[in-house]
């Protein structure tokens, strides 16, 4: 067996399929179902940015009596169908893209830049040359077991494929770079998408109320909204909003204000200083207030860190640190230090509620 790394455009990747040349094997296809559409469609838009895809793996057979030669897709099925369909103009790109000029397009919309961009781009390929049946099925197994062990975050958005999965995707990856400045999460936290869960946290809250979450509600939250996700738009202004506040709160900036427990309550007591939550008004009272007060909320918060900082025992803060200093996934505590938020957004004193 020899293996030969290739590389393809689309343009002849797709031709090839096209005059049977290179076919999917079903043997190795690992389930009947297609991706989904909104997957398909961020792997065109992928390409489109330029942005690297995951190679593709080739058996070149040859026949002895025709001595012509067909190459099998080993791995990389659905990737192969995506970009075929999106070719033959059988699919357009989301609504939502992040290559907002491409929205609801197929390929004969697109710019001649971007058509040239996708028919140019370059796939990378591992072309099996004289392997046995045997062989090829060995680095098929291989090739699917390189991967770590997932944890909650990725198994999540490698199960669901809904509207909710690739709101929080396109959500976490527009504050990235905010969530690192202010020191919320590292680089390493972010890869291992400990911002999504972060942001899934507060959307769960803002649907259900603020509950003590775990990988079962939290997958619930993907589960029932994996179809249709009617407050997708609410909760996009709502969050963004939220986060261009903290932003500004830069003399806060890697304190214990921010730490990711911290954060998800400030976000919730922002978006419920803008505009009540329905699902919080019960356990979060809503306060009579004027407009958001950048000077006073910098103090008051400043005051809150501080008193963190110092374990403070006793004291207006007093309750809010001891819900700070354990069990911060749980419920009351949740509760504690989101009602203490509000009432320094608020102006009012930190037992206000």
């Amino acid at each position: 067996m020899h293996i030969a790394q290739i590389q393809l455009t689309v343009a002849d990747y797709c031709q090839a399929l096209e005059r049977e040349e290179i076919a999917v094997n079903r043997d190795y296809q690992r389930s009947d179902r297609v991706w989904p559409l909104a997957a398909r469609q961020f792997l065109i838009e992928t390409v489109l940015l330029g942005y690297p895809i995951p190679k593709i793996t080739l058996h070149q057979v040859t026949d002895l009596r025709t001595r012509s030669t067909r190459r099998w897709v080993v791995d990389g099925q659905q990737r192969t169908r995506a970009i075929h369909d999106f070719y033959r103009g059988d699919l357009r790109l989301s609504g939502r893209p992040s290559l907002v000029s491409v929205a609801n397009q197929r390929l004969g919309d697109l710019s001649e830049e971007l058509q040239t961009q996708f028919l140019g781009y370059v796939i990378d390929a591992d072309l099996l040359v004289a392997a046995l049946p045997n062989e090829v099925r060995d680095i098929f197994r291989r090739i699917n077991a390189y991967t770590l062990p997932l944890n909650p975050e990725e198994s999540r958005h490698a199960e669901f494929q809904g509207p909710c999965k690739w709101f929080i995707y396109r959500l976490s990856a527009d504050l990235g770079d905010i969530f690192t400045e202010i020191g919320a999460f590292s680089e390493k936290q972010l890869v291992r998408m400990q911002d999504n869960k972060l942001l899934a946290e507060v959307c769960h809250a803002v649907l259900f109320g603020v509950q003590t979450t775990s990988r079962t509600k939290l997958d619930q939250l993907y589960r029932s909204r994996n179809e249709v996700f009617p407050e997708e738009d609410s909760l996009d202004r709502g969050i963004r909003s939220a986060m261009e506040r903290v932003v500004q709160l830069s003399s806060l900036y890697r304190s214990e204000i921010v730490k990711p427990y911290q954060l998800y309550a400030l976000l919730l007591a922002l978006m419920h200083f803008e505009a009540p939550i329905v699902a919080l008004t019960t356990d979060v009272p809503v306060l009579p207030h004027g407009a958001f007060d950048l000077d006073n909320t910098i103090s008051r918060l400043a005051a809150m860190d501080e008193a963190l900082i110092e374990d403070a025992a006793t004291g207006p803060l007093a309750n809010f640190v001891r819900a700070s200093g354990s069990r911060t996934n749980v419920a009351d505590q949740r509760l504690t230090r989101i009602r203490t938020f509000y009432t320094a957004l608020c102006g009012a004193e930190a037992n206000a509620i």
